[in-house]
């Protein structure tokens, strides 16, 4: 189980390459009326921090970090953070959002290193998006094979001989970019590229006569290409507060591509966002199935139990030709718009909780095994609608999991 302790050593947001921070304050006839019941104090808060928010919305790019001292059994101690960077890909494009870049890392004693994550951009009003997904692992990690029977093995055996006989070491990187342009309103269609690599070493003899690793090999590459439709009314890529988002998305990756295998991966998605209580509370949910045809190799089967999904279960170790998993999380920022808006500091903090459950089988016909997992999270805003996270997940049965990111799971 990936499990990362964070102490906070520094909490730091700065910008870089900015324009000038001389945009008045000014404050509309509206906004008075809205702030006709504070007090003066109050107001000279509210207006520092709108002048901040509209000096910071004008900067070319913002980079927050936030970062400390991480432990997890696999990984050892080492340091992890996570970074945020947003800009505008037009100055002259105001209607367009924020483009995003997010990078977790950690890095540790025993030779762990990784930095990942999953970014987008945006170009044109919003009309053309380019979401990227992107990382580099090398990594202590677990072998658990494939489906539920094997799963069940691979704990027996840790239990009987220790962690150190299900142990190896892997490294994977992947660039995954998703072109897609809105076709109608809410409505867009796009292409993709995924380009991965993994390599495993140091194994248990056992691991290394296993029929996956012998049909795959300790080394390989693939490379896919394909498509997708997506229907997105959110209000915020990012943090969404409400809105609706569904996804269908098509991939071939063959030898005729420059990869090592032939096989297609079949992706439907749904996410749900309404906001509850007050403004800002939000009830998220989301459903997600992946199904993997022909051979897919062991590293790229469909599978949960990341920091954008069920979180708190070890990652990879919930594996298969197919999966699928249900969330439904609640997210809520403390303190009213009011006091965020006039800069209250507790404002900028919040908390979440969710449950979730999950499955998976050779075909959808097996899903008849459904996992629980639920947990608990921090939020601390870096940037408007830009949230640092920090989530503590479970198995049941299990040890709890801690995860680190830049934006929402989902």
């Amino acid at each position: 189980m990936k499990i990362l302790l964070l102490f906070f050593l520094f909490f730091l947001t700065s910008p870089v390459f900015s324009q000038q921070d001389s945009v008045p304050a000014n404050i509309s006839g509206d906004t008075l009326s809205l702030n006709e019941h504070l007090s003066d104090r109050q107001l000279k808060q509210f207006q520092r921090q709108r002048k901040r928010d509209s000096i910071r919305a004008h900067k070319k790019v913002w980079i927050s970090v936030l970062g400390g001292p991480s432990y997890n059994p696999e990984a050892s101690l080492g340091v992890g953070g996570a970074m945020l960077m947003t800009f505008r890909m037009n100055q002259h494009d105001p209607l367009s959002q924020r483009s995003f870049i997010p990078v977790g890392f950690n890095i540790s004693i025993n030779g762990t290193f990784i930095a990942a994550g999953a970014g987008t951009l945006f170009f044109n009003e919003n009309k053309f998006r380019i979401y990227i997904k992107y990382g580099y692992r090398t990594e202590p990690a677990n072998y658990y094979g494939i489906g539920y029977d094997q799963i069940k093995q691979a704990e027996k055996l840790k239990e009987l001989f220790g962690k150190d006989s299900i142990t190896f070491h892997k490294t994977n990187l992947q660039f995954f970019p998703r072109f897609v342009w809105e076709i109608r309103p809410h409505l867009y269609a796009g292409a993709l590229l995924d380009i991965n690599y993994s390599y495993s070493k140091d194994m248990p003899s056992w691991m290394e006569h296993s029929p996956e690793i012998l049909a795959y090999g300790k080394r390989y590459h693939n490379i896919g290409i394909g498509g997708l439709f997506q229907y997105d009314t959110r209000d915020d890529v990012a943090t969404p507060f409400k809105g609706i988002f569904l996804s269908a998305m098509g991939t071939l990756y063959g030898k005729y591509l420059g990869g090592n295998f032939n096989y297609e991966m079949v992706e439907l998605e749904y996410r749900h966002f309404k906001p509850v209580f007050h403004r800002r509370s939000v009830l998220a949910w989301t459903a997600k199935t992946q199904i993997g045809l022909d051979h897919v190799p062991y590293t790229e089967l469909p599978n949960f139990g990341n920091p954008f999904d069920l979180r708190g279960y070890p990652w990879g170790k919930y594996r298969d030709k197919s999966m699928a998993y249900g969330i439904v999380e609640y997210r809520h920022m403390f303190m009213s718009q009011e006091a965020y808006e006039r800069g209250a500091f507790w404002s900028k903090f919040g908390a979440v909780a969710w449950v979730g459950t999950g499955t998976l089988g050779k075909t959808p016909a097996d899903w008849n095994q459904w996992k629980l997992n639920y947990g608990v999270g921090l939020r601390i805003q870096l940037q408007p609608r830009k949230n640092f996270r920090l989530d503590i997940g479970k198995e049941p049965g299990q040890k709890w999991g801690i995860y680190m990111n830049m934006t929402e799971a989902f």
